[in-house]
């Protein structure tokens, strides 16, 4: 009988999982740039490009049916290539919950309907590690639209209320996905915080995601990353018969969106009123499970 594997290096594995059009662009950019920084104090990291490319395959293998054994082995591979010797690294892949497309996004009720299953895969593979999920929650009010907007970029057009027809957007809770996300994935810590308090958690975010002396290396790039959609540049696309890729290019050129009050905004009154009640009851919902560290400004920093 064949001697069993040695045991790996015990390493702590943050998975930033998004979710999308939460500033998670601007929070991976930030980080790399400190990439060479944050060596010496033992923390790698590894951008979407080779999430997608080298370790995208393996949880797709396990989910099809090969052997889990043998995908440790290669995805213990893959920790030594991409961090050597550092003792954390930090995965970032937003698309490991789903994608901006309809049928990966929403499903009546539920916000990223197989994220549980994709990430349960995922995580598999690093038994033995010390694991940790760390994402964004967004207001669904202006979390829609975006990932509406950002949709665009990689299938034809289609309308905002047509993109959402199969959501009843009221009643998606983070909370219900986040639960989907525990009961699968037991042994992972859970890291959450609010895309509308990024800004002023600032410092600590890092300091929570890398420890307080990491965190110093970490500078917020001054840019905006992935801007959505104005609401100038989809009257001008509605306007149009059958708008094509090259219009939605076009729209965004022409009238480009350069801050929140230019953003499309396709809610009633009547709807943001029951959005902001529903968010409202989610966070609080979020701030009270004990298996979850939700980062608020002020009480976390």
């Amino acid at each position: 009988m064949a001697e069993p594997l040695p045991r790996p290096m015990p390493r702590r594995i943050t998975l930033l999982a998004g979710a999308h059009k939460t500033a998670s662009s601007h929070l991976q950019q930030s980080l790399m740039e400190a990439e060479a920084r944050l060596r010496p104090h033992g923390i790698a990291l590894v951008p979407p490009k080779t999430m997608r490319r080298d370790l995208a395959p393996l949880w797709q293998l396990l989910r099809d049916g090969t052997s889990p054994e043998i995908l440790r082995a290669a995805a213990e591979g893959f920790l030594q290539l991409h961090g050597g010797e550092s003792r954390h690294l930090v995965l970032m892949d937003e698309n490991a919950l789903g994608s901006t497309d309809a049928k990966m996004l929403f499903k009546k009720r539920r916000l990223y309907p197989w994220a549980h299953h994709r990430l349960g895969w995922l995580m598999a593979l690093f038994d033995g590690h010390d694991l940790e999920i760390a994402m964004a929650v967004r207001h669904p009010a202006t979390f829609l639209p975006s990932c509406w907007s950002e949709s665009l970029h990689h299938g034809p057009y289609q309308s905002f209320r047509a993109y959402i027809d199969t959501a009843r957007p009221a009643r998606l809770r983070w909370s219900e996905l986040v639960a989907r996300l525990h009961e699968q994935i037991p042994q992972a810590g859970l890291r959450l915080w609010a895309y509308e308090d990024y800004a002023a958690l600032g410092p600590a975010l890092f300091a929570h995601l890398l420890g307080p002396e990491a965190a110093g290396e970490v500078h917020p790039v001054e840019r905006v990353m992935r801007p959505g959609i104005s609401a100038e540049a989809v009257a001008w696309l509605e306007r149009l018969p059958t708008p094509t890729k090259d219009d939605m290019l076009e729209a965004r050129k022409r009238f480009p969106k350069s801050g929140p009050a230019e953003a499309f905004d396709p809610w009633s009154p009547e709807e943001h009123t029951a959005l902001d009640a529903a968010y409202r009851e989610d966070l609080a919902d979020l701030g009270r499970e004990l298996h979850i560290r939700l980062l608020r400004p002020r009480t976390n920093a």
